[in-house]
């Protein structure tokens, strides 16, 4: 986590209110009243004092990507801020321990802080309070952070946000290995309130989602009732040559869905010019020997069209019934 400074700490280092708010056009950004984060190196002299570590570990600052996950970056300092007003027994919990135990969500799931503390309830801009009982054997310690455990941290997901958010999340705990589907069903048989969808979610999570945008995809899949798909599967000509290993096939026709994000080609050791060839030309492997490939890219999956005409797509490639006549 980042360096958070309250604005009696920043006093305290000698600044004064005309320093603070000069060294937020600079390198400090004000999170909430009171309290402002560092956000990247800086080499003013003044504001030095701002970048030496206040313990042994070293001085981070939030990662900046351009993209939507510059908004969960930003929560981790609001987060912080929070860690010296908790309450006794309180404990962080929700997108809150999730980001704490590195599980983050596909985009924006709120811009507050998530703590439980029983017996209060209480929704502020910056800040959700849930009034929950957290058994002992699902608390948990990440460094400084008193959190809800994996299982527990999912299992909330699960019950209080939507399928969008909580199956890429799970998905992703159950690739890593940081969590079971087992764990998560005992969660659930404790609950009541949102158990519905959070066994949809733990039903549509899979380890073989090998990125939350197939997570997402899974979950459009259900929302218009595309039964069928299956991650991660190998094709291979009738002869039996390796034709691709694609992201989603039809169990029972020449289908198939590909999602295309970033790291497909700028994560590729060959670079992103050599993947995407190599991706048209399986591309055209796969078109050759009969299948339709349907290309997603991440705004598709925010849009209806694509999903749309894969479904239409399946109806009419199965076989009609014929009615009887009378």
């Amino acid at each position: 986590m980042v360096q958070v400074f309250a604005k009696q700490d920043l006093l305290r280092l000698g600044l004064t209110d005309n320093e603070i708010r000069i060294a937020q056009r600079c390198c400090l950004e004000k999170i909430r009243r009171g309290h402002f984060t560092v956000t990247r190196p800086c080499t003013t002299a003044e504001h030095a004092v701002l970048h030496s570590a206040t313990s042994s570990d070293p001085v981070s600052y939030p990662q900046t990507f351009g993209d939507i996950r510059d908004q969960s970056e930003r929560l981790k300092p609001l987060i912080r801020s929070r860690l010296h007003e908790l309450r006794g027994d309180d404990l962080y919990s929700h997108i809150s321990a999730a980001l704490i135990h590195g599980i983050h969500p596909p985009f924006p799931a709120t811009e507050q802080a998530e703590i439980i503390r029983t017996g209060y309830h209480q929704n502020f801009p910056t800040l959700r309070i849930y009034d929950r009982t957290v058994t002992r054997e699902h608390r948990a310690e990440v460094g400084d952070f008193a959190v809800t455990d994996v299982p527990r941290t999912l299992s909330d997901i699960a019950h209080d946000y939507p399928l969008e958010i909580s199956v890429p999340m799970i998905s992703t705990g159950l690739r890593a290995g940081k969590v079971a589907k087992s764990e998560l069903l005992e969660q659930i048989c404790a609950r009541r309130r949102g158990r519905r969808n959070a066994e949809q979610a733990i039903r549509l999570s899979d380890t073989r989602h090998e990125s939350q945008a197939e997570s997402l995809c899974a979950v459009k899949f259900h929302r218009f009732s595309i039964n069928g798909m299956i991650p991660q599967v190998t094709i291979c000509s009738r002869s039996g040559n390796f034709l691709g290993r694609c992201d989603f096939k039809h169990e029972e026709l020449p289908l198939i869905v590909e999602f295309h994000g970033l790291g497909k080609y700028y994560l590729s050791e060959n670079g992103p010019d050599r993947a995407s060839k190599d991706n048209h030309t399986r591309h055209m492997r796969l078109t050759n020997a009969g299948y339709t490939v349907f290309n997603l890219v991440w705004a598709d999956l925010f849009r209806n069209e694509m999903f749309l005409a894969i479904k239409s797509h399946i109806a009419e490639s199965r076989p009609h019934r014929r009615e009887r006549t009378p």
